[in-house]
């Protein structure tokens, strides 16, 4: 069976890992597998060298003309390709699958990442459910995220979790005896919806007790400069360090004692899920989606409210000064993350593109 995955680049992200991993792991399932992707960003995840990968990359001053190029670019290789399913993911690429896909017989499965209402204005909202209508099936990956959707397409939607790739993460350790530092880490772009601010405001309570424990912020994007102003005008330089983007994010988890996630949304956050499986006790705001259904509050993680710095310097505190609850924590957490393996997550995946095409030789 032909499969065709569509994205925006291949840059570092959580929809990029996710579709490079689904690609390969289709691929050692035999079937005849493409990634396609139309930005000029540095390609930060590996494709599997029995995935083809095409690249569109059409450059204009009009971003309704280098649209439209890519728009007609998409409809051209749906056309010459014939494949069974097409899956796309991230917003831009929704759109442009859906028209390019309209009169073909590839069917076609969006997938969401994010609750777009947190995006785009409600009427853009309002047009983008009324494309799915044209979709086969929307994919998301909680039911929190799925309860946000109109009435009408409910009965398109299938809530599936993001993989982990349990090997690919040890692969990242290389068998290594790793000691653990006294760390905080978080990971995730350098952006506004990470609300890194609101981490560095709550770290300075945490340095002013524990002054030997550092901080460690792991990733790359357009208010790194502002961030980094922000540590020194807090006289942090020596608590907290902005170490850009790794390419072995979990063996610096492994080498770490506590996680924190302190964003404003998500759409399901993989390196939460990485953290947990890391064995981190994992301090998280309780934003949509997905902490809420990963962390069981008190068991396995901790949960704070957006934005309050007190509540999130408290509970990393909580965690410094009791070794045993970190252990406790961190061994909970990652019992939690078994079902997300990339094996149990990949076999769904291919289990609802069999079903889509309507083939009926699924292994």
């Amino acid at each position: 069976m032909k499969v065709d995955f569509y994205i925006s680049s291949l840059s570092s992200g959580g929809a990029e890992h996710v579709l490079t991993n689904l690609a390969a792991n289709f691929a050692e399932h035999d079937m005849d597998v493409s990634i396609t992707s139309y930005e000029k960003r540095p390609q930060f995840y590996n494709v599997a060298s029995n995935v083809k990968l095409n690249k569109y990359n059409f450059t204009n001053k009009s971003k309704l003309i280098e649209w439209l190029c890519d728009y007609h670019a998409t409809k051209k290789y749906l056309q010459t390709r014939k494949s069974s399913v097409a899956i796309s993911f991230l917003s831009r690429c929704n759109f442009m699958l859906i028209l390019a896909g309209i009169f073909s017989k590839t069917k076609i499965i969006v997938c969401d990442r994010n609750n777009l209402l947190r995006k785009y204005p409600k009427y853009v909202f309002d047009i983008t459910c009324f494309l799915y209508r044209f979709a086969d099936v929307v994919c998301v990956q909680t039911n929190e995220m799925k309860s946000f959707y109109p009435q009408y397409l409910q009965k398109k939607i299938v809530v599936l979790e993001n993989p982990l790739d349990f090997d690919e993460m040890a692969a990242q350790c290389k068998g290594q005896n790793i000691e653990k530092e006294n760390t905080v880490i978080s990971v995730g772009r350098l952006e506004k919806q990470k609300d890194f601010v609101t981490l560095i405001k709550a770290y300075k309570k945490v340095a002013a007790l524990y002054p030997d424990w550092k901080l460690k912020i792991y990733g790359q994007g357009n208010r790194k400069d502002e961030l980094q102003g922000l540590i020194e005008r807090e006289n942090l330089t020596t608590n907290i360090r902005l170490c850009g983007v790794t390419h072995t994010p979990f063996l610096e988890m492994k080498k770490a004692k506590i996680f924190v996630l302190s964003s404003f949304y998500e759409g399901f956050p993989n390196v939460l899920c990485e953290a947990m499986h890391a064995g981190l006790p994992c301090v998280s705001t309780k934003c949509e989606c997905g902490p809420s259904e990963l962390i069981n509050d008190g068991k396995n993680g901790f949960l704070v409210q957006i934005g309050n710095i007190n509540q999130m310097a408290e509970k990393i505190i909580a965690l410094i000064e009791n070794e045993k609850l970190r252990s406790s924590m961190g061994e909970e957490a990652e019992r939690s993350t078994v079902r997300l393996s990339r094996e149990v997550i990949c076999q769904k995946w291919r289990e609802l593109t069999y079903r889509v095409s309507g083939e009926d030789n699924y292994e």
